[in-house]
């Protein structure tokens, strides 16, 4: 679950901490037993750990998380923030870059609690939020080593186009731009009244659910649950209407044309 914020760190902190609660809450407050240390060590999250992040969230003008449950391996349920300064002088020539926080569930946790649940959990955080956009979707899930992980994905990501590329170099120049289509898709402002608002949505994608969640942000729900491989007509609907917005990925991490390809995989 990615949620992409064009406002500054200062600006959203708090939401981002309760948002972190309710997930934790939701998952299970054990979930999250290490973090990452200044030095780029995985140390346990103890009492003074955990109070020095609430620090960050709280007074900080800006900060990188990271939360996970495990010391030794990408699986399992995980938390990364990346808040910036958003606003300040030596942002000025980067007008596109977002601040995002990013849930992520194992997909045992999706098989075992129902997609109904994995949509409850990922509503509750949009609406503590104040995004641009936002989506929860399956997802490749290996921190985008670029030697280990990058000829895997070359392999599987046009075979399991339902399958998310996750990389962090989407908020340097993401904007208010849409990533791509996903299962559940959340459209804040300025991108909403961009896309035609929630009854444009409704009438521009038939037969998909478009649900207004506040005045200013809606959710696009493509299916009952998220999928990975065959026709993926809803994926491809929703692809259309997004088009002329998508966002391109600037440091593909992918080689360029494949990358590419991937970002036009619902479109071409």
């Amino acid at each position: 679950m990615n949620f992409f914020i064009q406002r500054s760190h200062r600006e959203i902190g708090n939401s981002i901490a309760r948002a972190l609660e309710i997930y934790r809450r939701s998952v299970g407050i054990e979930k999250l037993g290490f973090y990452t240390g200044e030095e780029g060590y995985i140390l346990p999250l103890d009492s003074w750990a955990s109070a020095y992040i609430q620090q960050q969230l709280s007074d900080w003008d800006g900060c990188v998380i990271q939360l996970w449950e495990h010391d030794n391996e990408w699986g399992g349920y995980r938390f990364d923030y990346r808040g910036r300064m958003l606003g300040r002088d030596n942002y000025i020539h980067s007008p596109d870059e977002v601040c995002c926080a990013s849930f992520w569930l194992p997909t045992e946790y999706l098989e075992e609690q129902g997609p109904a649940r994995v949509k409850e959990l990922a509503v509750a955080l949009a609406r503590e939020l104040p995004l641009t956009s936002g989506y929860a979707n399956l997802a490749f899930n290996g921190m985008m080593d670029t030697f280990r992980v990058g000829p895997l994905i070359h392999d599987l990501c046009f075979r399991y186009p339902g399958l998310d590329i996750v990389d962090d170099n989407v908020t340097y120049d993401l904007g208010t731009r849409p990533k791509g289509a996903y299962w559940l898709n959340f459209y804040g402002q300025p991108l909403l009244d961009k896309l035609g608002g929630v009854a444009g949505l409704r009438e521009r994608l038939p037969g998909i659910s478009v649900e207004q969640l506040q005045p200013d942000k809606v959710l696009v729900q493509l299916g009952e649950w998220p999928e990975a491989d065959g026709e993926l007509r809803p994926y491809r609907q929703l692809a259309r209407v997004l088009e002329p917005h998508l966002y391109q990925e600037a440091r593909p991490v992918l080689p360029a044309e494949v990358m590419r390809r991937w970002e036009r995989r619902f479109l071409d």
